[in-house]
């Protein structure tokens, strides 16, 4: 039995993700196809536009036989974390015979020889890379430089460097199948259409960042609805007028997205949130503990929590905090993440501490794959949960998953909606 497996976030799923799917499953003669997906929170340290189950729906009705939920820990970490637990869960399931992944450089030899000096990281690479280190620059950057100097040669032939979003993942993919000795095949395919911070929308192949900022249009006349006036309602009583809003979404949507995954987003009944209304949380924390206790959250470090603690005094919003604080070695996306980690109380030694994931929780299946379902019950080592009562080998992952459903709860709360229910309810999504 062949199975594909896809580490994604589908925020939203669009047609690039339906094409990756299809492709492979015909490429890597797949019998089923099993998708490790972010929960309500990624990798940019973000919430989701949508709640996990939804997206999960979504990948499920475009092509996917069983949707995995990617713990918080690893889904809102760094590319080598993040890549790292999804390979993890994967293998987990011991029956994963292929991973299938997006690159935009063709040579994917090349991506393989990177892979390989960052596993072996060599004297002239670490060399290189503390000099950079000492120039002030981030440790992401640091390392792409070091790993252009190891490849000056190859480099002054091809002219390009493949360091875009999508292949720095790819190559923590490799890093991470190394490591563990997987025996599991890699199976890149090559980015067709926008690229990844494209935001220009009407494209059959639009990138997810270019589908959120049109999605985000209709929701904007909702942001500052009051929930007072909803307060005796049963749920959410705007959530009719937002349905008519999104049946009316732009026409670029249409051309951008499986049908299926965009009658999903017209029938969704919640706000689309973004980090913005995490902005309060935020703000309490940062007044409420010392800089020696935000330096212990993931990313952070004794500079960056001082500069947190001293300039909490002018916090007005996530987003604006964020841009202050940017700097040459503290990227907008590591501050992202540092501050989820703060509110989510997510520590760097949990890295430390639970290097892989405990159980594979699933979020949704198709009546159809009742044997990949035996298959993993029968050869994987990691236990299947399918409601967060079960009993879990570590109870530290699960409670980080409970509480950033909890906390995404809380954003929609601050914006009307309590609809959504909470982990111990949500039923898994079976098509």
């Amino acid at each position: 039995m062949n199975v594909l497996g896809i580490i994604a976030e589908y925020n939203p799923f669009h047609n690039g993700h339906a094409y990756q799917i299809e492709t492979l499953r015909k490429e890597t003669d797949a019998d089923y196809v099993i998708i490790a997906m972010s929960g309500n929170f990624v990798q940019r340290g973000v919430p989701a536009l949508m709640e996990k189950y939804s997206r999960a729906r979504m990948a499920l009705s475009c092509g996917a036989d069983l949707v995995l939920e990617l713990p918080a820990l690893y889904a809102c970490a760094s590319a080598e974390y993040f890549a790292g637990g999804g390979i993890a869960l994967l293998e987990g399931a011991g029956v994963v015979t292929h991973l299938g992944f997006g690159t935009e450089y063709a040579d994917f030899s090349f991506l393989q020889e990177i892979a390989n000096i960052l596993c072996r990281e060599p004297e002239p690479f670490q060399d290189i890379l503390q000099q950079e280190l000492k120039k002030g620059l981030s440790f992401p950057a640091a390392r792409a430089r070091a790993v252009k100097a190891c490849f000056s040669a190859h480099l002054s032939a091809s002219g390009s460097f493949p360091d875009s979003p999508n292949n720095i993942l790819a190559v923590e993919y490799l890093k991470a199948l190394s490591r563990c000795h997987s025996e599991i095949t890699p199976s890149p395919l090559l980015r067709r259409g926008q690229s990844y911070h494209d935001t220009a929308p009407g494209q059959v192949f639009s990138s997810a960042s270019a589908i959120r900022a049109e999605i985000l249009k209709t929701d904007l006349t909702l942001k500052y609805a009051s929930p007072a006036a909803d307060s005796e309602s049963d749920g959410f009583r705007a959530s009719d007028c937002t349905k008519q809003m999104r049946r009316r979404l732009p026409s670029a949507l249409k051309i951008s997205m499986p049908k299926a995954a965009l009658d999903i987003i017209k029938e969704y009944p919640h706000p689309f949130l973004q980090e913005n209304d995490f902005s309060p949380l935020l703000h309490y924390k940062l007044l409420t503990e010392s800089s020696e206790q935000l330096a212990l959250y993931a990313d952070s470090s004794p500079d960056l929590a001082r500069r947190m603690k001293h300039e909490s005094g002018v916090f007005l919003s996530w987003n604006s905090y964020c841009s202050r604080l940017k700097s040459k070695n503290f990227t907008y996306t590591r501050l992202n993440r540092v501050f989820l980690h703060t509110i989510l109380n997510i520590y760097q030694t949990d890295y430390q501490n639970f290097p892989k994931p405990a159980c594979l929780r699933v979020l949704g299946f198709r009546k159809k794959s009742a044997p990949l379902l035996s298959a993993i019950k029968a050869s994987g080592n990691l236990p299947l949960v399918t409601n967060p009562t079960q009993s879990s080998p570590a109870q530290r992952l699960l409670s980080l998953d409970l509480a950033a459903s909890d906390l995404y709860r809380v954003g929609l709360a601050a914006r009307g909606d309590n609809r959504l229910q909470d982990d111990f309810k949500q039923p898994v999504i079976v098509l």
